[in-house]
C-alpha cells in the first residue's frame, strides 16, 4: 500500500511539474504565433517570433533538466525525461491551440488572407511562386481564397494541434536522450 502511494505521489508531481512547465512554453509559443502574425506588417517580430519558439525548445530542456536536478534528486530515465518532455509539449500545444482558435475566430477577420494575398500580389513574390512553385500567383490566391472560405477557426487550431504534438513527439526523443542521467 506504501508503494502504490509512493507512486501516485510521484506521478501526480510528475504531471504537476509537466503541466506548469507546459503552460511556460504555451505562452511563449502563443507570443511567438502573434509575432508571426505581426510579421505581415513588421518584419522585425517575424525574427522575435522565431527566436522565442526555438528558445521555447531550450527552455523546455532547461526545465526538465531543473526537474530532474531539484524534485528527483538529480536523476531521471530516458523513458520519463521523454514521456515528461511529451507531457510539456502537450500542455503547451493545447494552450497554443487555444490561443490561435480565439485569434482566427474573434481576432483576424480575414487579416491573415488578406496580407497574404497582397505579398502574392507583388512581381517580386509573384516571381519566387513561379519559380519556386510553377504556379501562376493568380491561382495560388484563387486556391488560398477558396480554401480559406471553408475552413473554420476550431479546424485551424486543431490542424495546428495535431501539427504541434508531432513535432512535440519528435523533439522529446533527443530531448529525453539529453537529459538522463543515472
Amino acid at each position: 500500500m506504501d508503494i502504490n502511494k509512493s507512486s501516485n505521489d510521484e506521478y501526480r508531481q510528475f504531471t504537476a511539474f509537466a503541466r506548469i512547465d507546459g503552460a511556460i512554453i504555451g505562452v511563449m509559443w502563443v507570443v511567438s504565433f502573434f509575432c508571426f502574425i505581426g510579421n505581415l506588417q513588421m518584419p522585425m517580430l517575424g525574427l522575435a517570433g522565431m527566436a522565442i519558439g526555438i528558445y521555447s525548445i531550450i527552455m523546455a530542456a532547461m526545465r526538465l533538466r531543473k526537474f530532474r536536478d531539484r524534485i528527483l534528486g538529480g536523476r531521471i530515465s530516458f523513458g520519463k525525461a521523454t514521456l515528461y518532455s511529451i507531457m510539456t509539449y502537450f500542455y503547451a500545444t493545447i494552450l497554443m491551440a487555444v490561443g490561435q482558435y480565439v485569434y482566427f475566430q474573434f481576432i483576424d477577420q480575414g487579416y491573415m488572407v488578406n496580407q497574404t494575398i497582397a505579398m502574392l500580389s507583388m512581381p517580386e513574390t509573384a516571381k519566387v511562386v513561379m519559380e519556386v512553385y510553377g504556379m501562376d500567383p493568380k491561382q495560388m490566391i484563387a486556391i488560398l481564397q477558396a480554401t480559406m472560405g471553408t475552413i473554420r477557426p476550431i479546424e485551424i487550431a486543431f490542424q495546428f494541434l495535431t501539427l504541434n504534438v508531432i513535432l512535440g513527439i519528435i523533439i522529446s526523443v533527443p530531448v529525453g536522450a539529453l537529459m538522463r542521467k543515472q
